[in-house]
This record gives structure tokens, C-alpha cells and sequence, in this order.
């Protein structure tokens, strides 16, 4: 069995020298996060800290399958009503409105932090077209 690669992820400590870096070969494996083993519990050997590899996603602290998360997030990416993603991935109207809500925040601090300092040089406004009518009166 070969050694897990942890690259993708980082360490969440903000007062770790490698908070943020991925690829810095600091994360080892450190038991599990859930009774299933399905998620792993990591340490960051520049500072110590332990979490979850979920840590920083929309999936943290979730009890319901990674599959079924994913399932959700695709019917609702493809314009399924929450009630019908409800019903085809077998959870709860709660669950998916709640994973929604997450989901949603997670994919809106995810733009504001890659967004930053963009500066345009052309900005191109498509052209809006409106009309205003009177009633009652004749033209």
C-alpha cells in the first residue's frame, strides 16, 4: 500500500508558516474523523494541529455521505427544485436546503478570496432594453 498523497489539502491553522500552502509536504495522516473511516483526521507537522480533512469545505462536519452531498450539489447545479433533490437523493427537504445554504456561503467566501485585486482594464455592459407605457393615454 503506498503512502497517501495529501497535497490538495492545507494546513487551516492560521498562525502556521504553511497556513494556506499546499503541496508543502507537512500534512501526515493522524486516525479518523468519522466511525466509518471515510474521512481522515490529519496533523501538520510544522505546527501540530490536528483536523479534518474536510476542514474548510462545505462538507465539514457533516453526517451524511460524501456521495450523497455530491449527488445533491449536481441535481441542484443542473436546476433540480430542492424538493425533487429531496426526493431522487433520499434525504430531507431540510438536509438539502441546509447543504444549499452552505453550499452557497463556502462558493461565495471561495469568489470573494480569488477575486481579489482584479483590475480591470475594459469593462463591456451589454445593452438593457426597457419599456415604459402609460395608461390611458392614446399615441
Amino acid at each position: 500500500m503506498g503512502a497517501e498523497d495529501f497535497s490538495h489539502l492545507a494546513c487551516p491553522n492560521a498562525d502556521c508558516p504553511d497556513y494556506g500552502r499546499r503541496g508543502a509536504a507537512n500534512l501526515r495522516p493522524h486516525g479518523w474523523s468519522t466511525k466509518d473511516k471515510s474521512v481522515r483526521c490529519l496533523r501538520c507537522t510544522t505546527c501540530g494541529q490536528h483536523f479534518s480533512e474536510r476542514a474548510n469545505t462545505p462538507l465539514f462536519g457533516l453526517r451524511t455521505s460524501e456521495q450523497t452531498l455530491i449527488a445533491i450539489a449536481r441535481h441542484l447545479a443542473e436546476g433540480v427544485g430542492c424538493r425533487a433533490t429531496a426526493r431522487l437523493t433520499g434525504v430531507t427537504l431540510n438536509t438539502v436546503l441546509r447543504f444549499t445554504a452552505r453550499f452557497g456561503k463556502h462558493a461565495e467566501l471561495f469568489h470573494d478570496e480569488m477575486v481579489r485585486h482584479v483590475q480591470p482594464q475594459q469593462i463591456q455592459a451589454d445593452e438593457a432594453w426597457a419599456f415604459v407605457g402609460k395608461k390611458g393615454q392614446a399615441l
